[in-house]
């Protein structure tokens, strides 16, 4: 019998492409009672039947990486992790967050994540201290232009490192938790253009990154936590111009 390659939705009614095409993945991977360990179609393939471009299922497939789905071995090939799905889901279609709410998120991450640059520092494989680094090149890049995609390097970079800790519930709690405000973050501080606010993200992306490849957890740790703090600074800032603004 002759097989079809399924139809995605019209874009209209996918908010999130990525996550869309990593919940296929993940149902094919069921379709076929793949198990760990076992291969999955390259990335071209899968571009291929789902009608997408490959970097476009890349990143699916990186989403799913990081929450240790897949494992994907440069010169070898994407390998079944897990079949399990994720235990968090962010929301795609919460829409912007409310000050408070974005603080909230924030004082999160701040108690989980210097946590997992510390074990990042003390437990990343060569590959997954490769993957933090190429992410904060890409970062790197855009550092002086108005493009969204700014916005989803940085939450990559934090789930990079989430998933180089080898604590996998906690990467994922990351990853949703960047989901829910990666934009609300960079739209901030009215004193700072844009190019210097990301410009000092980019910064402290390499602190954390250079301790975490010297294998310094603590200092990895200190890193990851003044990065968050100085986040809430800019946060606090937008409040207070917001206030004054409603004053006049």
């Amino acid at each position: 019998m002759p097989t079809h390659s399924p139809r995605l939705q019209p874009l209209a009614s996918r908010p999130n492409l990525s996550a869309y095409l990593a919940q296929q993945i993940l149902d094919l991977i069921r379709d076929r009672d793949l198990a760990p360990g076992d291969r999955l179609p390259t990335a071209k393939a899968l571009a291929e039947r789902f009608s997408v471009a490959t970097p476009t299922l890349r990143e699916a497939l990186r989403r799913l990486q990081a929450t240790g789905v897949v494992d994907i071995r440069h010169g070898s090939g994407i390998y079944v992790r897990q079949d399990r799905e994720r235990l968090m889901l962010s929301n795609p279609n919460s829409g912007a967050l409310e000050h408070y709410t974005v603080l909230q998120v924030l004082e999160a991450r701040a108690l989980i994540e210097p946590h997992l640059a510390d074990l990042a520092a003390r437990h990343a494989t060569a590959d997954e201290l490769q993957a933090i680094s190429g992410v904060v090149h890409e970062g790197q890049q855009l550092l002086a232009r108005e493009d969204e995609r700014y916005f989803q390097i940085n939450a990559r970079f934090h789930t990079a490192i989430g998933r180089a800790s080898g604590n996998l519930i906690l990467a994922q709690i990351v990853e949703s938790l960047a989901e829910l405000y990666s934009s609300e973050l960079h739209a901030v501080d009215p004193d700072r253009t844009l190019e210097d606010v990301r410009a000092n993200d980019h910064h402290d992306h390499l602190q954390i990154l250079t301790a975490i490849q010297d294998k310094e957890g603590e200092r990895a740790r200190r890193a990851m936590l003044q990065h968050l703090q100085g986040v809430r600074v800019r946060l606090d800032r937008q409040l207070l111009h917001d206030a004054d603004r409603g004053d006049r």
